[in-house]
This record gives C-alpha cells, sequence and structure tokens, in this order.
C-alpha cells in the first residue's frame, strides 16, 4: 500500500469511527462530499490548509494526520493526564468541603454550647493554614509561590495570635518572636530564588545555617537558662560543618555520583560517635563510649556483657562505616577507570 493509499484508508476508518458519512464530513469542512471521496479513495491529499480543521473534526492529532496511524503511546499519555487532573481536582473538592464542614460544625457547636466564639477562631486559622497548602496553589495563576507563602505566613500569625486570644499570657511575645524567625528561613530562600540567578544552592545553604543560630538565640532569649552556649550552639556548629561536608562533597567535588555517595555514608557513619562524644564533654554523666571507643570491637563486646545499651550504637556505627569504605572504594575505582577512558 503505497502512501496514499494509507493516508486514504486512515481518513475513511477515523471518519466512520467518529460517526460521519462523506457528506457530514463535507461539510463540516466546507468541502464537497467528492473532495472527501477523493481523498479516501487515494486519488488527493487536503490542502495544508485543511490539516487543522479535519484534525478537529476527525478528533486526531496532526502527528497522527501526517503518519496516518494512531499515536498510542500519546493517547496513554493523554488519559494519564486526565486521570491525574480527576484525582487533583477530585482532592481539592475534598479538602475544600472538609474545610467547610469543619468550620461550619465548629462555629455552631462553639456558638450553641458555649454562647460565644473562642476556640473556634483556631479552628478558622488551622483550615485556613491548610487551604494555603491544599487549594490556594491553583487557583493563583501568577507569583504562586509568594501568594502562598505570603498566605501561610499571615494564617500562622492569626492561628498563634487566636490560641493567645483563647489562653492568654505573656507567652505570645515570645511565640510572635519565634515565628517570625522561623518564617525568615522560607522568606529568605523566597529571595534568594527570586533575586539571585547564580550560587542559589550556596546561599540557601548560608541562609540556613545562619537561621538555625538565630532561632536558637531568640528561643533561648524568651525561655531563659545558660545551655545556648555550653550546649547548643556547639552541637549546631558540629552538625553545620556535616551539614557544609555533605553540600560540598554533592555540588563541589568533581567525581562521579558512586564517590560522592561515599562520602556522604561516610559523613553520615561518623555523625553519631562525633556527637555523642561531644554530648558526653558538654553534658555530664552521660555514661556513653568516647569517640574512639566506636571503633573497638571488644570495647563494645564489655558494654553488652555489662548490660550498658549504647554497645548498639557502636554496632552501628561499626556497620555503617564497612558499607561507607565498601561505597567508597566502589567509587574510587568506578573514578579511575572513567578517567581513564577519558
Amino acid at each position: 500500500m503505497n502512501e496514499k493509499e494509507s493516508f486514504g484508508a486512515y481518513i475513511r476508518k477515523k471518519r466512520l469511527e467518529a460517526g460521519l458519512t462523506q457528506k457530514e464530513l463535507a461539510e463540516r469542512l466546507f468541502v464537497t462530499e467528492s473532495t472527501v471521496s477523493k481523498w479516501e479513495r487515494a486519488l488527493s491529499y487536503p490542502d495544508v490548509s485543511m490539516v487543522m480543521p479535519i484534525c478537529g473534526a476527525l478528533g486526531i492529532t496532526e502527528h497522527e494526520f501526517f503518519t496516518a496511524c494512531d499515536d498510542d503511546q500519546a493517547h496513554v499519555q493523554e488519559r494519564q493526564a486526565a486521570v491525574w487532573r480527576e484525582v487533583t481536582a477530585g482532592t481539592r473538592r475534598f479538602f475544600a468541603a472538609g474545610y467547610a464542614i469543619a468550620v461550619v460544625t465548629c462555629f455552631i457547636c462553639n456558638l450553641t454550647v458555649f454562647h460565644t466564639l473562642d476556640w473556634f477562631w483556631i479552628v478558622l486559622a488551622s483550615c485556613a493554614l491548610g487551604f494555603c497548602f491544599t487549594n490556594l496553589p491553583f487557583l493563583v495563576r501568577q507569583n504562586k509561590l509568594s501568594a502562598c507563602l505570603g498566605s501561610a505566613s499571615g494564617c500562622v500569625i492569626l492561628l498563634l495570635l487566636a490560641c493567645w486570644m483563647n489562653v492568654g499570657g505573656w507567652w505570645i511575645l515570645g511565640g510572635l518572636a519565634i515565628t517570625a524567625v522561623s518564617l525568615a528561613l522560607p522568606w529568605g530562600w523566597w529571595a534568594i530564588w527570586r533575586f539571585c540567578g547564580k550560587h542559589v544552592l550556596p546561599l540557601c545553604m548560608a541562609v540556613l545555617t545562619v537561621w538555625v543560630f538565630l532561632l536558637l538565640a531568640v528561643i533561648q532569649a524568651f525561655t531563659g537558662g545558660h545551655w545556648l552556649f555550653t550546649l547548643a550552639y556547639p552541637l549546631a556548629l558540629a552538625g553545620a560543618v556535616f551539614l557544609w561536608a555533605g553540600f560540598a562533597a554533592l555540588y563541589w567535588m568533581p567525581a562521579g555520583p558512586w564517590l560522592k555517595a561515599g562520602v556522604i555514608a561516610l559523613l553520615a557513619s561518623f555523625a553519631t560517635p562525633v556527637f555523642n562524644s561531644l554530648c558526653g564533654l558538654l553534658i555530664e554523666d552521660t555514661g556513653g563510649p568516647t569517640f574512639w571507643e566506636y571503633f573497638l570491637a571488644w570495647d563494645m563486646q564489655a558494654r553488652r556483657a555489662a548490660g550498658d545499651a549504647s554497645w548498639v550504637n557502636q554496632l552501628i556505627f561499626q556497620i555503617m562505616l564497612v558499607c561507607a569504605a565498601a561505597v567508597v572504594i566502589t567509587g574510587v575505582s568506578v573514578e579511575i577507570r572513567r578517567r581513564k577512558k577519558a
């Protein structure tokens, strides 16, 4: 079958599937019935200006028109996309109905039972906060991230104020301060993403590092105590070192995925002895193993025999260390072969 015959047979097939006669298709396309007949009998091709009208009338794509065969993969993708749209729309309707039922029910209960509105405002603010994440992103057409983030930030503050209106107390000052610092992280990331074209990830990491220390300082200012410089900051600094080391391996290290995974695994395995040893130095009477004792199998066995549960941490560390070393060795060998080929 030549090209014209294949095309004509395909047009006839799709016309019949659409339930149209040659005359009805001709009327839709504003051509004569004989013209459609010539297409189907492979006597002529449609003019290029007729491609889109024919595709619309027969329910086919331009790719199917020119190839004269059904694009099954495209139809599968279209069906999957349609199913996904239905699922997301149903989910949005479910959440919206849930919020409405919760708000109306709590409004009636609060007003009927207590003859006032107090805890109802907590429910309302909570539902509004949930709405910002489940429904609002699909309603906003432009600047979705900033609109949803701003709405969610406002709802968090309203929720905090609603709780304060219900219970009272001076804790609201600390709550507002901690909330403001907490919201500074997503807003800082948004500003970097919005205004910084280069080095977005390192800048986000820097903001996260500063934010952790600032948040701890604000919490200590309202809770009191002497734990900030003696405990919180040293542990946070150790965590920042591990975090930046892992980020540097992933972002800057010129190596393949196997070697990077090995470095990350090594960092993860050393986190347990480093943090536990640091806690042992900063907190009295922890009774855990020192850093070097994590490497000693006989110390682990002695602690197990004595009923000290800390031997489990030593066992986990030693297993993780062996696995990480295996991944590193694999990564190094893969890297050597890759560079020899290059």
